[in-house]
């Protein structure tokens, strides 16, 4: 009769360890899947939106800056000197300021100008 007790009892125990195991990883695969979404959701927000649509490249050469060229944000052709442009203002910049399109990145050709 002690042999069926402790028994059960060593079965009883086991099985608290195991629905105490099943918890953990439960809370494991709750956090990991949160992680994820969090993750898709910095991805999306990433592509759906650049750091700054295009760059505006100044030469600094004596006195004020002055406009040289506009360029993709992502472009390594635009140099140390650029501040971050809008579409609208990349757009106003090639159209009215007579600014020139960078030719390796091409942003007229996002932009629609020709």
């Amino acid at each position: 009769m002690f042999e069926k007790v402790f028994r059960l009892d060593r079965l009883r125990t086991v099985r608290e360890w195991l629905v105490w195991q099943l918890r953990r990883t439960d809370d494991t695969i709750a956090e990991l899947e949160r992680q994820e979404v969090v993750a898709a959701r910095a991805v999306r927000t990433a592509v759906a939106s650049p750091a700054s649509g295009y760059r505006l490249a100044v030469r600094r050469a004596g006195g004020a800056p002055t406009p040289e060229s506009v360029h993709r944000h992502d472009c390594g052709m635009a140099g140390k000197h650029t501040r971050p442009l809008e579409r609208d203002q990349a757009l106003r910049a090639l159209t009215e300021d007579g600014v020139t399109a960078c030719p390796y990145c091409r942003p007229d050709t996002d932009l629609g100008v020709l």
